[in-house]
């Protein structure tokens, strides 16, 4: 045995060649240390908190509502190629204007010769005495003076559609004063045999005896009988220029 052998024989009690409790023990004990060593660690020092990245998200620039549209003008207006692209202002009708050729119309015309002026031809002279002799030969006509025109009587209303079978004659409407008349516009009422029975002045002429008897006249106005017993309608005088003429003294005449 060496002295080595020997040593470390005295030191674990042991042979050589074999492994020794004490260092098994040693072994044991230094990794019981290094695993309590590795609890306390894991206790004391958490794990650092760890944040993940934010989710992915797609946005799309769809026409349509307020914002993309602003967005989208705005890319627009913010085209770099528009700035560089030359302006290009569309001609209408470019392929279209037909061409006149510059000798095709004339800018001055030729001066063309004068032609002969025919010469005035005046009368032969007459003395005074013959003028006067060939006016006095033809006197100037008088104008015809314009015809009288005629009163006109008219019905409106329910009566517009009536017959009338018997219409007096307008020869006693005159008028005094000559003054400017107005239609006269009556209301009247028409019995179921057709006579007038009822007569109301609603517009008057303007003058009071040309209505007295334009209304005696109304009276004597016949219809043809009508179904209903009582019949309101409007009978209107339009004055015509006989009126302002002088009444003849024949008397009155009925149709």
């Amino acid at each position: 045995m060496s002295a080595k052998s020997a040593r470390r024989h005295a030191l674990f009690g042991q042979e050589p060649g074999i492994i020794p409790w004490t260092l098994l023990g040693f072994i044991l004990l230094s990794a019981c240390v290094h695993a309590f060593g590795f609890y306390l660690f894991q206790a004391i020092y958490p794990p650092a908190a760890h944040i993940g990245p934010p989710p992915v998200q797609v946005s799309l620039l769809a026409p349509g509502t307020p914002e993309a549209d602003a967005i989208l003008h705005w890319i627009d207006s913010e085209d770099p190629a528009l700035s560089v692209e030359p302006a290009r202002a569309p001609i209408p009708g470019l392929m279209t204007l037909p061409y006149f050729p510059s000798y095709g119309k004339a800018h001055a015309r030729p001066v063309m010769a004068r032609s002969a002026e025919s010469p005035l031809l005046y009368p032969d002279g007459a003395s005074g005495l013959d003028l006067v002799k060939l006016a006095a030969s033809h006197p100037t006509p008088a104008p015809p003076g314009p015809a009288p025109a005629a009163t006109a009587l008219t019905f409106s209303g329910p009566l517009k559609a009536a017959s009338v079978d018997r219409m007096p004659l307008f020869d006693r409407l005159h008028e005094a004063d000559l003054g400017e008349l107005q239609p006269a516009r009556f209301l009247i009422g028409v019995t179921g045999t057709g006579a007038v029975q009822y007569v109301f002045i609603q517009d008057s002429s303007g003058d009071k005896p040309l209505d007295a008897t334009a209304g005696t006249l109304l009276q004597q106005v016949r219809f043809h009988p009508m179904s209903a017993p009582l019949t309101w309608g409007f009978a209107t005088f339009d004055w015509g220029s006989a009126v302002y003429a002088r009444p003849t003294p024949a008397p009155d005449a009925m149709p």
